[in-house]
């Protein structure tokens, strides 16, 4: 059997891998595109409650977040009053970066996703990921046909 602090070290990183996908969208585009520009850094609490009809960009990270959290928590059957915390900080670095999408070259940042929760043993467990984003750009971006 697995102990708790292996478990949610993989429900970190399942969150990571599923929040940071092309399926986290925000009206068909990849969702990070749209918070590129005015993103320095950006907390998410993981446990906080959902919020429903995301109107902005940064809402729809927030729900993203809450409900891939509660999925991967869910598939681990690792109770949720276990963890006592847990939270994402998106960071955007100041460098620029070359970003292709679709083959076209776009200026763009790197972002690092860290994900981190705290179990009720006072433990505290973290996963980071990197992604490079460009702002969104319809005329080079394909929109998703599930797309919100």
């Amino acid at each position: 059997m697995a102990t708790p602090g292996r478990v949610v070290k993989s429900v970190l990183w399942n969150f990571l891998g599923t929040f940071t996908s092309r399926y986290t969208d925000f009206r068909g585009y990849w969702l990070f595109g749209f918070l590129i520009d005015d993103l320095s850094t950006l907390h998410i609490d993981l446990l906080a409650p959902v919020v429903h009809e995301p109107a902005s960009p940064e809402d729809a990270a927030r729900h993203a977040a809450v409900i891939k959290f509660e999925d991967q928590l869910r598939k681990s059957r690792l109770s949720r009053h276990r963890i006592r915390e847990a939270s994402l900080t998106i960071r955007k670095f100041p460098e620029p970066v070359a970003v292709s999408i679709n083959g076209h070259s776009r200026p763009g940042h790197r972002l690092t996703f860290l994900a981190t929760a705290i179990l009720d043993n006072d433990r505290r467990y973290e996963r980071e990921t990197t992604a490079l984003v460009a702002p969104h750009d319809p005329l080079v971006e394909v929109r998703a046909s599930w797309g919100s």
